[in-house]
């Protein structure tokens, strides 16, 4: 996609460790244009998960943190469930009801929910903090087929083809 998109430009968390053309920090703002996205941290699922807020704080994407009636999985790659919970409420659950939530994918076909629709039906972040740590820790989920080439393409972010001492 950079080779395809002029100024197009990689971002991740400085806090994921990945490799990228800017690093972002919890409270930083990426703008575009006339609009601004705020970066939250919202580790948990990873080390470097934020969410990524509209400058009038209306949309919001989430990532992997909060998915639609979901969450990310905690049980692997700096994963922890207490984190998690205390970053989804504390980050995504104080904005307005009305926010607009888009995860970063669905396994359902369902592309985007509220904050008020998440803090309502979550049936794992509406609970509380003990029971979700329950939750999570009795998923049983399958060792993900792909992980083992997705985790290092992902600590790269698009930088496959640039030589690593012209990376940021």
């Amino acid at each position: 996609m950079k080779k395809q998109i002029v100024g197009c430009r990689s971002v991740i968390a400085e806090s994921s460790g990945a490799a990228a053309d800017l690093h972002v920090r919890d409270g930083d703002t990426v703008t575009f244009g006339r609009f601004g996205l705020e970066v939250r941290a919202t580790p948990g699922h990873t080390n470097g998960c934020v969410t990524y807020v509209l400058n009038d704080r209306s949309i919001a994407f989430t990532g992997d943190a909060l998915l639609i009636r979901g969450c990310g999985r905690t049980d692997f790659q700096q994963g922890s469930s207490e984190s998690l919970y205390r970053s989804v409420h504390s980050q995504i659950f104080t904005l307005p009801d009305q926010c607009l939530l888009y995860p970063a994918h669905d396994y359902t076909g369902q592309t985007v929910t509220t904050v008020g629709e998440e803090k309502r039906l979550n049936p794992r972040l509406s609970k509380s903090l003990p029971e979700f740590i329950e939750i999570m820790n009795n998923l049983k989920l399958p060792y993900p087929q792909q992980i083992d080439q997705a985790l290092p393409a992902n600590m790269v972010c698009g930088l496959q083809d640039i030589p690593r001492d012209q990376r940021s």
